[in-house]
């Protein structure tokens, strides 16, 4: 199942801008080959991201902010595809730096997707059974060996 469809992504281009990027000069017929190939290297480049802290590919409701991340990733490959003699527009390539900055988050555990898998977006507990007695050497004696600090 795909993070995104057509229609996510005909919120924010229309069928014409779509059909060009596509690879239909005329913008009358968007390729459904090129844009389902997009789309498929977005999802599996949200998969890599996510993979060990989620559990991808994700199925049922697709969240907003998946949805967003592929959109953006998507027609930031389609902008590359169709304008891979020239530059991509600088607005397109920042909207795929965000979405990357925004997958390296939820990897790291500074974002989470509320509401999507509660028992999953919280980043696993720290655990440790040291305090601050359970050294064994303390401060007087690390300053025997080291002289007062100075190292």
């Amino acid at each position: 199942m795909a993070y995104s469809t057509n229609d996510d992504l005909l919120k924010e281009y229309s069928e014409s801008e779509l059909a060009i990027l596509t690879g239909d000069p005329t913008g009358l017929t968007i390729n459904q080959d090129r844009l389902n190939y997009a789309r498929d290297n977005a999802e599996a480049m949200i998969n890599a991201y996510l993979y060990g802290r989620f559990d991808v590919p994700f199925t049922g409701g697709i969240n907003p902010i998946i949805k967003k991340i592929s959109v953006d990733i998507t027609i930031a490959l389609l902008y590359e595809i169709s304008y891979n003699r020239t530059t991509v527009p600088s607005t397109i390539t920042w909207r795929k730096i965000n979405a990357v900055k925004m997958l390296k988050d939820l990897q790291a555990g500074n974002v989470s997707l509320t509401g999507s898998h509660p028992a999953m977006n919280a980043p696993p507990p720290l655990i440790s059974n040291k305090t601050g007695n359970d050294r064994i050497f303390d401060e007087e004696l690390l300053d025997q060996f080291y002289g007062n600090g100075d190292v």
